[in-house]
């Protein structure tokens, strides 16, 4: 076979005659007759390569051309018999010829012309303008699942291109990955809330009746879904499955919550589960894990739900009861003195609510300083700036306290003061981006939390001790139970406990809402403190103004779905949202209204709070655009305009109100 290479290149041929020429050239001078003999041989090579080299390169293009129709035919008759579906299409998407693979994937229709998206959804509005190989996804038709290719083809002469596409059978690939999920192990730690608490309210003839029947359901549940059941301690269990069963329990929407805490035999106190669902770790170890962080974030939130821990982020189902309130204080105990033993060791000791505070956080910051302050620890409280619902108390406890005015800084100067070895408390938040000082979190691993509302996403991770309690009243009850624990000596000063007192009273709207017993027994502590309620009667007077605004905010409301009330308050002004809130709280004294949500603009965003009387989650709701709080009073802040940022509201109240009436006819069946 000649090759293109055997051809003479004509810069190789000036090489080869170039020798023969200058001997030639010596030849003829010193002898005429034998150079011009040599010259005319020269000569006669020259012509004799040249020859052949014309006939080389004559033979090569026959060659290439022979080639080239030989390819054709090869390329159409391989294209032709090619065992999976192709089609070409024009620019705007037209087939232009298919094969007849290609055709059987629609019953043997004429679709030659027919746009590709009409054949094949997934590639409407598909763009074929890159070039080179893509992959879009997987295609299912009649029991198959064809991965499909194109290549854009360009025709520079006619500025044209057609795309060619071909689809290669993945069925078999996709079962296996489809089996290897489905045989993954899923992992479900699951805690009986409030295991003791029944227990010592049920009579002593009910009570066997009563914990056997929670053993009976939770086996009998998650066996109908083919899991193993182990019980381990009284009120805990852990459960594995495979993923395709997991699947089962995911669509059931976990409906053993309510199974369990519709359980009536003689027991005063309806039982409840916490579950915690790993399915995204790498081994069974790390899966392991993940339940049992979830089933922590299902206890801090108060429990009668579960959390499903998926890769880098949480989903929830139930949560829809209010957290039941624990009578027993010893872990309030024990939280209490593991909290002195961290401010005894700490080098300074730093103090943040959450921003925008209200009498809650920064009332209880100041019983934290307090605790602080009798030990003889620096202290300061990270407070960036004076809001309208803290005037009163920031005022009094700057004027009355006399050291606590240079402790009161910026998170600027906090940021510069901080060290590794101090200690940060949380107080009345747990979510990183929403303290007074989130760049302070990043300077000590030595974290402290309290707080009172259901734990959400942005969770403070690298905290030492969280003490979360949803049943809590507020972040001012947990502090006053923390404290009462310090020393038997321990009394707080005047001004401290009226603040923290304030605190209950604003979170609890006067003692009425997610009140219990130990919040009458926290104000108790706090009267004996010298806590002055008539005081505090005078610190929740509004100006004229608010009280106007307020006025406005409930004349402009309007009720959706029968019993929820939305209203604005169009006015970006300082103590919009207090305004906002408590504007909510007045629109639950409408008859008929069972919730209400008030949308303010703050800080060039729309700020949302939310309100009920315990039948409406309105936690569920805001969680859903980003929000978070308690059962009967949650909040949200979203970077849009007022209307869309409506829209968005009475779209998660719409799924919310639906999932709810699923949920009821299930219960129903």
């Amino acid at each position: 076979m000649k090759k293109q290479d055997e051809l003479i290149d004509s810069k190789y041929m000036i090489y080869i005659l170039a020798l023969p020429a200058i001997a030639s050239i010596i030849l003829f001078y010193y002898n005429q007759i034998l150079g011009a003999i040599a010259i005319i041989l020269t000569i006669l090579l020259f012509f004799f390569l040249k020859n052949i080299n014309t006939k080389l390169d004559g033979d090569f293009q026959e060659y290439m051309d022979d080639l080239d129709l030989s390819f054709d035919s090869i390329t159409k008759n391989v294209v032709f018999e090619m065992p999976f579906p192709i089609a070409i299409l024009e620019e705007g998407g037209a087939i232009k010829w298919h094969n007849s693979d290609f055709r059987l994937l629609f019953d043997n229709k004429s679709i030659i012309g027919s746009e590709i998206g009409e054949l094949l959804p997934d590639f409407k509005d598909f763009d074929f303008s890159d070039d080179g190989l893509k992959l879009p996804k997987n295609i299912s038709i009649d029991g198959k699942i064809l991965q499909f290719y194109y290549q854009k083809v360009n025709f520079d002469e006619k500025q044209k291109s057609e795309i060619f596409i071909y689809g290669i059978d993945n069925t078999y690939d996709e079962s296996i990955k489809q089996l290897f999920k489905d045989k993954r192990l899923v992992f479900y730690t699951v805690f009986v809330d409030n295991y003791e608490d029944i227990r010592n309210a049920t009579m002593t003839i009910d009570r066997p009746q009563v914990l056997g029947k929670i053993d009976r359901v939770i086996n009998e549940y998650f066996k109908k879904y083919n899991c193993i059941i182990r019980k381990y301690e009284n009120d805990r269990f852990i459960i594995i499955s495979e993923f395709r069963d997991y699947r089962d329990i995911y669509e059931d929407k976990f409906s053993i919550l309510d199974e369990v805490r519709e359980i009536d035999l003689g027991n005063t106190l309806p039982p409840t589960l916490s579950i915690g669902v790993g399915i995204a770790g790498a081994k069974p170890a790390d899966i392991y894990s993940d339940s049992r962080g979830a089933v922590d974030i299902a206890l801090s939130r108060g429990g009668d739900q579960a959390v499903v821990k998926l890769e880098d982020n949480y989903e929830y189902f139930g949560g829809k009861t209010r957290a039941i309130e624990k009578t027993s204080k010893v872990r309030s105990r024990v939280i209490s003195q593991a909290l002195k033993r961290m401010i005894q060791s700490s080098s300074d000791v730093y103090i943040m609510g959450h921003n925008n505070p209200d009498m809650d956080s920064f009332g209880s910051s100041l019983g934290l300083y307090e605790a602080c302050h009798d030990m003889g620890r620096d202290a300061y409280i990270i407070l960036n700036e004076v809001t309208r619902p803290i005037e009163n108390m920031y005022a009094r406890a700057t004027s009355e306290l006399e050291e606590i005015k240079d402790h009161i800084i910026s998170e600027n100067d906090g940021y510069s003061k901080i060290s590794p070895q101090s200690l940060i408390i949380v107080t009345d938040n747990h979510r990183k981006n929403s303290t007074e000082g989130p760049s302070l979190l990043e300077k000590t691993d030595n974290i402290f939390i309290v707080d009172h509302h259901r734990r959400g996403k942005d969770y403070i991770e690298n905290a030492t001790i969280a003490y979360i309690e949803p049943y809590a009243s507020s972040a001012s009850e947990l502090v006053t139970e923390i404290l009462s624990y310090i020393n038997e000596d321990f009394k707080a000063r005047r001004v401290v406990a009226e603040s923290l007192l304030a605190g209950i009273t604003v979170d609890t709207k006067n003692f009425v809402y997610q009140t219990g017993v130990r919040t009458f027994e926290a104000a108790s502590i706090l009267k004996r403190w010298g806590a002055d309620t008539v005081y505090i009667k005078r610190m929740f007077k509004d100006d004229y103004e608010i009280v106007k605004y307020k006025s406005e905010v409930i004349a402009d409301s309007f009720v959706v779905n029968d019993f929820i009330a939305i209203a604005h308050f169009k006015r970006d002004i300082d103590g919009s949202t207090l305004i906002a809130s408590q504007a909510a709280d007045d629109l639950l004294n409408i008859k008929g209204v069972k919730a209400s949500f008030v949308l303010t603009i703050s800080n060039n965003k729309i700020h949302i709070s939310g309100r009920s009387l315990g039948d409406i989650s309105v936690q569920l709701i805001l969680e859903r655009i980003g929000g978070g709080g308690h059962l009967t009073a949650a909040a949200t802040q979203l970077d849009m305009s007022m209307e869309n940022a409506e829209d968005m509201l009475r779209k998660a109240i719409n799924e919310y109100l639906r999932e709810e009436e699923k949920n009821e006819s299930n219960t129903n069946r």
